[in-house]
């Protein structure tokens, strides 16, 4: 195959007065009129002088950059916090993270704001058991697929009421917020490789010659800088992804679930696997999620897929609190008369007690509940993160396609912008799929039947599948052009 010296051809159209002064041009692209001004040549000279065919490969020089600029970067990945069922879950984790960082800053971003959030719903609520270990629990259920039942399949049970108002269930809450508090954190290799790319992005500003006609590297260094805020907020956010685990804690905890005796029996809450097998909270792949929906990956990189359905989820468990919130600060027992407790804003066990239709009504909200697809403020919650993860984004890739802008021949530099464009559209793409596939959960949670048809539940579906199938098809595209290595070559 043929090949071209470009940086000989160069010098010998610099060294033939005729041949600049006819062909040679500036950094911009302009006629040179000084021969220190020559960087390079006309598309015609370039082809008449050096040939049409790229300078060759060289590995050297490739393998220097790389591992000056590229490799560093490439090593957080190993930090990112995986925890999934399969391997092939962790090894998408990583690949849709470089395919669009977009989306992998707005799944950190709204599970920072999903923890602020939660913690401000129930705060709203005067007082009553359990609340502070309730945002514990739930806080750490953001990385798992979380569901929320009522009742039973068949309406036998209640199970949510119980597990909010039973004194019995008081050791769930509590052996639950103890068991979830195992978090992936900081360590010394966390440290040392996060360090290392600091450094190693510091050296490559400090060495950066802004004359060369070669700082491809530091482009690229700015194009992956992203890595370390998104690796430090997931470290310091410490998710629970652990599915194993996780499962393995939850199954421990409802084996001291209780409920109360189904009418028309009366007597003392008994233990719910002794009635059935469902639960009031659970983090298991329903039925709905057979087509293979992002929703039930567990490692944190799919939050996005799990924010609205997370959110609906928890609102659902908050108006329950605050109902038996509301009717305790009122002196409302659940059977009877109040019970006043020598200890200043405690309730005594005895006023948490009753029979299964007391304990249900216990957390009956006093308003008409309305059909809703969105928990409240989550629409607020992901704009922001939209916002910010876009402009994480852009930093970013701008500063990699003006450095890549400027370098001699000025005016180049697609590739970077390519990639963030991609990236975004991406980031679109996929939410839009997440938003058609809540569509098909357009019911109250406490009422059973779904409001829309059959049919129009599976056109969502089939929407959804079909933009975050598209979306990833995209995820290939958009990593390409990030790591495009082009050899020089005569270019109009």
């Amino acid at each position: 195959m043929s090949s071209t010296n470009f940086v000989a051809c160069v010098a010998k159209i610099v060294s033939n007065e005729t041949l600049w002064r006819t062909g040679g041009v500036d950094m911009h692209g302009k006629p040179a009129t000084n021969v220190s001004q020559v960087l390079g040549m006309t598309y015609p000279m370039c082809v008449a002088q050096c040939g049409s065919a790229p300078e060759p490969f060289k590995f050297a020089t490739f393998s220097n950059q790389a591992t000056s600029f590229l490799l560093p970067f490439l090593a957080l990945t190993a930090q990112f916090p995986f925890g999934g069922s399969s391997h092939t879950d962790n090894i998408s984790t990583i690949m849709l993270t470089i395919g669009s960082p977009t989306l992998a800053v707005f799944s950190l971003v709204i599970t920072v704001l999903n923890s602020r959030w939660i913690k401000r719903r129930f705060a709203q609520m005067p007082y009553y058991p359990n609340t502070q270990q309730a945002v514990t629990i739930l806080n750490n259920l953001q990385e798992s697929l979380l569901r929320v039942k009522s009742t039973t399949s068949d309406g036998r049970l209640h199970l949510l009421a119980p597990l909010i108002v039973l004194p019995e269930n008081d050791k769930w809450w509590e052996h639950g917020a103890a068991a979830l508090a195992f978090t992936h954190t900081w360590s010394m290799a966390n440290i040392a490789s996060v360090g290392w790319a600091i450094i190693a992005y510091i050296f490559t500003i400090a060495c950066m010659d802004p004359s060369s006609m070669n700082i491809i590297g530091p482009a690229v260094a700015c194009a992956w800088i992203w890595l370390l805020p998104l690796v430090v907020g997931w470290l310091q956010n410490s998710p629970n992804c652990d599915e194993s685990q996780l499962r393995k804690h939850l199954t421990a905890l409802n084996e001291m679930f209780y409920v109360s005796v189904p009418p028309p029996g009366y007597g003392p809450p008994v233990l719910a696997d002794s009635l059935t097998e469902e639960c009031a909270i659970t983090v298991w792949p329903s039925l709905d999620n057979s087509h293979g929906s992002d929703e039930a990956r567990s490692p944190p990189f799919f939050n996005y897929a799990r924010v609205f359905p997370w959110a609906r989820a928890v609102e659902q468990i908050a108006q329950a609190f605050e109902a038996a919130s509301m009717r305790a600060s009122n002196r409302m027992a659940v059977h009877g008369a109040w019970t006043a407790s020598s200890v200043k804003r405690s309730i005594e066990p005895a006023n948490r007690s009753g029979s299964a239709n007391e304990v249900a009504g216990y957390i009956a909200t006093q308003f008409e509940l309305q059909p809703t697809c969105w928990a409240p403020e989550v629409w607020g919650r992901v704009v922001y993160s939209a916002i910010v993860a876009c402009a994480v984004q852009w930093s970013c890739t701008g500063a990699a396609f003006v450095t890549a802008w400027m370098t001699p021949t000025v005016g180049l530099g697609v590739s970077f912008l390519l990639h963030g464009l991609m990236s975004t559209a991406v980031f679109i793409i996929i939410l839009l799929g997440q938003v058609f596939e809540q569509f098909q959960h357009c019911t109250n949670p406490l009422t059973p039947p779904p409001i829309p048809p059959s049919s129009l539940r599976a056109r969502y579906k089939t929407l959804s599948t079909l933009f975050r199938r598209v979306g990833k098809v995209f995820f290939a595209g958009a990593v390409a052009p990030l790591h495009a290595v082009n050899s020089p070559h005569c270019s109009s």
